[in-house]
């Protein structure tokens, strides 16, 4: 079977991070056994060839840049570090192919190390590295360079240099399996150590498979019958060669054969087992084209069972497609099927065309904010819901048909995909008519709640007022039975005389109750009184004047923030007395301690205006007055101006349009009062 594409990268980098890991620890190795003078590190057998010092130096740089290479290729840091370490090991490594070409000394073979080993007549500079070697490190560096280039040219030479480092690493590694001594002068690939060799070996053959289309590795790296063939016959034929090379040169050196008997017997061997590879390749060759053979038959089967189960599921596309579009026409709810990523009508059904007063072809191809049925933000909050949870249910839309009619509707929708392209069908039901008489049901009901708040409201007056008529009026006319009853009963003149100022004493206070009480009953007939706008700090300047002899009097100071709510729908009349009536009880009260300051602000709250007065005046205590605060003729200090009616009839007034007030005090501490305006009626501005 063969891997896919991830696991055959998977599998490639592994090999790429063992190989670089290879190469630096066959320098490593090295370098240990030149710091160690040990010559089993230096070298894998005694009696070969060492790897010099320079080289290990070079197969742990470029072990690194092969790293760099194919794992840490993305970052522009260590981009810069590999050219940095390609241009450093290739600038030095042809620096010693230099050496030996031109026959000078650059001074950098026993730069890191000195070289005590004997120095034989074929290698008669010590430290340095073998021509071979030096060469091949010099291609090793100009291949990585461009190996990961974008240009054809470039990558296509940086292969034919790797295949270049292997040929000669093969070279030099027959020598010494075919034990052939570097002192012969076998060129000059002899003299490449054998760990040397394999390291070279191995790295321009792994280093090839990153182009693996180009040069020769194409031949052995791809899956079809060329390159099965390829791998059979080069494999087989190389491992032979060599067995039979080996066989006859170890012959000729037994003396059991001459050099002549030792090339015929190499040359029929070649013969013999190129007749037998011959015969395994066309016997592969047949047997894969047999597979073939078996394979089309079995498509040609699988293509006649594939057409019929096509005309099968195409009658039954058809006919689901005719009942689909059956459906969609004449379903009363209204369809409509667009483009997700443009937002343009695919299709859409009757129902909906009826609902916004279209025809067709004004509706296909356009969007629905185009036609502005929708807004952009409403079409993309529909888009954010189907990404975060696949489907719109039972969701409240508005609509705007074509004659600008506002139509309230439920809507659903879905995400549709049809070969890679996404659509969303949306369901929509009109539910207009029914949110009509929602509507008309909340507006009724928001009128009765009203209208029972007041019937509350003046059913709680009226029993207020039952409570003072029988409380405030009970003791002067008792008093008035009781001085009657006297009158009657005395004899004196003197008596009569003083009983009779009793008498013009007990009306004056019984009259006084009754215009009270009156003027408390014509507030509350008044509550349709004239409304007007009004601005809180026009209002508040005007009963400043008012009582600006008390302000100067007692320096008070009073400072007013309107800036939140400025102005309100009230008669005017109200809300001159309600600012009056607290602003002059704030000073009235005041703490003889302390300069009066009153703090007037007004607010709004989602529509509801709202009024306070704070005072740091006398306070009262609230654990025990709470109950009467705005109780007609209730005093809770002892002042000669103090008669309990202004706080009665502010609640009074405020009560009567819709509103309430409520207070906050703590003794020697302050006051202040809170009104709720407008508590259960609109008509309030800001």
């Amino acid at each position: 079977m063969v891997p896919n594409a991830h696991q055959r990268l998977k599998r490639s980098l592994t090999l790429f991070v063992l190989t670089s890991f290879f190469l630096v620890a066959i320098g490593v190795v090295a370098i240990i056994g030149w710091c160690l003078n040990i010559s089993a590190l230096k070298s894998v057998l005694p009696v070969y060839a060492t790897m010099k010092f320079n080289s290990a130096l070079c197969f742990i740089i470029s072990g690194l840049s092969f790293l760099l290479l194919t794992k840490f290729n993305n970052n522009s840091f260590l981009k810069k570090l590999l050219w940095l370490l390609l241009f450093g090991f290739g600038c030095f490594s042809l620096t010693s192919f230099s050496q030996d070409i031109f026959h000078y000394s650059a001074g950098i073979d026993q730069l890191f190390v000195t070289d005590h080993h004997p120095v034989s007549q074929n290698l008669p500079f010590p430290g340095r590295m073998s021509p071979s070697t030096s060469l091949c490190f010099g291609f090793l560096a100009i291949s990585f360079a461009g190996i990961t280039s974008r240009r054809y040219m470039f990558k296509n030479i940086a292969q034919y240099l790797l295949h270049a480092i292997t040929l000669i690493s093969f070279i030099s590694l027959t020598g010494y399996l075919f034990k052939v001594p570097y002192s012969l002068k076998f060129s000059f690939f002899s003299t490449m150590a054998l760990n040397t060799g394999l390291g070279f070996l191995l790295v321009s053959i792994v280093a090839s498979l990153i182009n693996e289309e180009l040069g020769f590795t194409g031949l052995f790296t791809g899956n079809g019958i060329g390159n099965i063939v390829a791998r059979r016959l080069f494999s087989g034929m190389a491992v032979i060669l060599v067995i039979t090379g080996y066989i006859s040169i170890e012959l000729q050196r037994a003396n059991f054969i001459t050099t002549e008997f030792g090339v015929i017997i190499s040359t029929t061997s070649l013969l013999i087992i190129g007749l037998f590879l011959t015969r395994d390749t066309v016997k592969k060759m047949n047997q894969l084209e047999s597979k073939r053979a078996d394979a089309e038959n079995e498509t040609r089967l699988l293509n006649k069972n594939l057409e019929k189960i096509i005309l099968e599921r195409t009658d039954d596309l058809r006919l689901s497609n005719e009942r689909f579009l059956t459906i969609f026409n004449s379903n009363p709810v209204c369809i409509a099927i667009t483009d997700l990523d443009t937002g343009k009508y695919v299709d859409v059904n009757p129902a909906l065309l009826d609902m916004l007063g279209y025809h067709g072809d004004e509706v296909i191809g356009q969007t629905a904010a185009g036609l502005k049925v929708i807004t952009t933000d409403y079409r993309q909050y529909m888009i954010d819901s189907l990404t975060r949870q696949g489907f719109i249910k039972n969701e409240d839309a508005v609509f705007k048909a074509k004659n600008d009619d506002l139509k309230y509707c439920l809507l659903s929708a879905e995400l549709l995909e049809d070969r890679d392209k996404k659509y969303l069908m949306s369901f929509v039901y009109d539910i207009t008519e029914r949110k009509i008489i929602e509507n008309n049901l909340q507006e009724t009901k928001k009128h009765l709640e009203i209208l029972a708040d007041k019937l509350i409201g003046q059913n709680k007056q009226l029993l207020g007022f039952a409570h003072i008529i029988s409380h405030n009026l009970r003791a002067p006319v008792s008093n008035l039975n009781l001085l009657v009853h006297l009158y009657k009963e005395s004899d004196s003149e003197t008596e009569k005389e003083e009983l009779w100022g009793n008498f013009e004493t007990v009306i004056g206070h019984l009259n006084g109750t009754l215009d009270e009480l009156l003027e408390t009953l014509k507030i509350q007939e008044d509550i349709a009184k004239e409304r007007e706008k009004l601005s809180f700090e026009k209002t508040f300047n005007a009963v400043k004047e008012t009582l600006i002899g008390q302000i100067k009097e007692t320096n008070a100071i009073i400072n007013a923030d309107f800036t939140k709510a400025r102005e309100i729908v009230y008669p005017k009349i109200y809300l001159e007395s309600i600012m009056l009536n607290l602003i002059s009880n704030a000073i009235k009260y005041k703490s003889p301690e302390r300069t009066p300051e009153i703090n007037i602000k007004s607010d709004n709250i989602n529509g509801e205006l709202l009024l306070s007065v704070q005072d740091n005046g006398l306070g009262i205590d609230m654990a025990r007055h709470s109950k009467n605060l705005f109780g007609l003729r209730q005093t809770f200090h002892r002042h000669s101006e103090a008669k309990g009616v202004g706080l009665f009839i502010t609640k009074t007034q405020i009560e009567t349009m819709g509103g309430e007030i409520s207070a906050e005090s703590v003794v020697d501490k302050g006051t202040i009062f809170k009104i709720r305006f407008n508590r259960n009626e609109n008509g309030v501005t800001s």
